[in-house]
């Protein structure tokens, strides 16, 4: 008889049923993992509501233990069963001129903004549930991992859930450290304290930033007042307080080294505010699509802009290694834990419906409801 895994299954717009699918057969090159925890992304709530997505096994943030792996892929990997795992989203090529410099988030294979079709490309949590083995998002009790997986040990003792935080804190770390340059004496704003602005938050703080603003909404004073907790040094309610001012106060009229804006911008005022706040030489991380960005601010400025594009191999350990290190609060932001059943709650709660003070959001697909 033929084993099964009961995985989430997206088969609409914000609509969840609970499916099996055959376990797949392991060969020498690829493995099967038994999935202890999956994080509900920031970008999840979008994916869930979007057309022609379904049907999907979702869930990106994903930690568990290897049960099955190939010999091939065992040497490649350095694992065996038993070992304890975090995952990348990417499955890039290996073999085209980003992954071989070793930034694989813009292989074409992988990059989000680039793939000819998201939905039939293969990449964790977002494709095809009907291309086989079909389990490959981390809302199911096993996921199928590919011979072009890319994979981060982690210790026996870390909790499942707060490893889940290595894709997001990842992005933190990426976004304000490695791209942004927060670092010793620099001056940091973030826009937007939910997951990925809290984690970009400590991740400044970690680096050494001396002055680190976060800046969100009255309706998010309790992740503001978080923020302090995970190392910002001030936290601005921009509804209720002057963000410039309280800026140009911090750093004596000069602006912020660095900038990062986790929101998405929809209109641009983040943008424009961003490079009106920044000191000479800053650099910017402006994440809004329409955002028009005033070119002739940015020369007399000297300013640097970029926009935040997923996360390296090292960003991902550095983040792990922040969680293994117990000197941050990582148990507060992860939040919220799912059964398997309760799927759609989790994606809802991540999207600040239907549960209160909801951060970073995780599925257990062994728990019991």
């Amino acid at each position: 008889m033929t084993a099964t895994a009961r995985a989430a299954v997206k088969t609409g717009i914000e609509n969840t049923e609970i499916l099996e699918f055959p376990v797949p057969r392991i060969g020498d090159n690829d493995g099967l993992l038994r999935v202890e925890a999956s994080g509900v992304g920031g970008s999840d709530p979008e994916m869930y509501r979007r057309e022609n997505t379904a049907p999907c096994v979702m869930g990106h943030e994903v930690v568990g233990t290897v049960s099955e792996v190939g010999a091939a892929a065992a040497t490649r990997w350095g694992v065996k069963p038993g070992d304890r795992i975090a995952l990348h989203e990417y499955l890039p090529c290996w073999h085209c001129h980003w992954c071989r410099q070793g930034d694989f988030r813009l292989c074409m294979e992988a990059d989000f903004f680039n793939v000819k079709d998201r939905f039939n490309t293969l990449r964790y949590g977002t494709c095809n549930a009907d291309i086989a083995p079909h389990l490959w998002g981390g809302f199911a009790e096993h996921m199928y991992l590919a011979p072009n997986a890319v994979i981060h040990r982690i210790p026996p003792q870390m909790s499942a859930r707060h490893a889940t935080m290595a894709v997001p804190l990842g992005n933190g770390v990426q976004w304000a450290v490695f791209d942004g340059g927060a670092g010793i004496g620099k001056t940091v704003l973030v826009f937007g304290p939910g997951q990925q602005g809290l984690s970009c938050t400590l991740a400044a703080k970690v680096a050494g930033a001396m002055t680190v603003i976060i800046a969100g909404m009255s309706r998010d004073r309790a992740r503001l007042d978080l923020a302090l907790e995970l190392g910002a040094d001030i936290s601005v309610d921009v509804e209720q307080e002057d963000l410039a001012g309280i800026v140009m106060r911090a750093t004596g009229g000069a602006g912020v080294d660095v900038v990062v804006d986790t929101t998405g911008d929809p209109d641009g005022r983040i943008a424009e505010q961003a490079v009106s706040l920044a000191a000479k030489g800053a650099w910017l991380s402006l994440n809004g699509l329409g955002a028009s960005v005033p070119l002739g601010e940015i020369k007399k400025r000297y300013l640097t802009v970029r926009a935040p594009r997923g996360h390296s191999y090292r960003a991902v350990q550095t983040a792990l290694d922040i969680v293994a290190s117990g000197r941050w609060p990582i148990e507060k932001l992860c939040s919220h834990d799912f059964p398997l059943t309760q799927v759609h709650d989790a994606i809802l709660a991540t999207a600040g419906r239907g549960t209160e003070g909801a951060i970073h959001v995780t599925v257990s697909p062994h728990r019991e409801g």
